[in-house]
């Protein structure tokens, strides 16, 4: 009888152990994409348009893609150099004279993370981040 109740409450204890880690799991992966924006000491475009290297006009943070692709374009200095990195794939968009420039990428189903850094030849940067959605439904 007592290896018995020893059994129970060992097959318990695995039992439980394997539902709480499914429901922590399902709820990780239900949180917000908009909570795992990294913090950079780059101030916002918005509260510093004199120091302004970098903007970006489409698309908007926090859009929601029906499809894999995906165009950033914005503007920059000619001179700056420019990078985007994306879940899978580092991007040197050409920039035009005027300073346009424009970039197709490849989305992930759910969240995307993208960086678009602009780098000036003095060595200043801007480092802004747009959180993409792909969702198929």
């Amino acid at each position: 009888m007592r290896k018995e109740v020893i059994f129970a409450i060992i097959l318990g204890l695995i039992l439980g152990s394997v539902l709480v880690y499914g429901i922590y799991t399902a709820n990780k992966s239900t949180t917000p994409v908009t909570e795992a924006t990294p913090k950079t000491n780059t101030p916002p475009l918005e509260n510093n348009p004199v120091n302004t290297l970098l903007t970006i006009n489409s698309p908007r943070d926090g859009e929601i893609f029906s499809d894999s692709i995906a165009t950033i374009s914005g503007k920059t200095n000619p001179e700056n150099a420019l990078i985007i990195v994306t879940e899978g794939n580092h991007l040197l968009p050409k920039i035009t004279p005027e300073g346009n420039f424009a970039t197709s990428i490849k989305l992930i189903k759910g969240g995307n993370l993208i960086q678009i850094t602009a780098i000036t030849p003095s060595g200043q940067r801007q480092d802004l981040f747009l959180n993409l959605v792909f969702s198929t439904q």
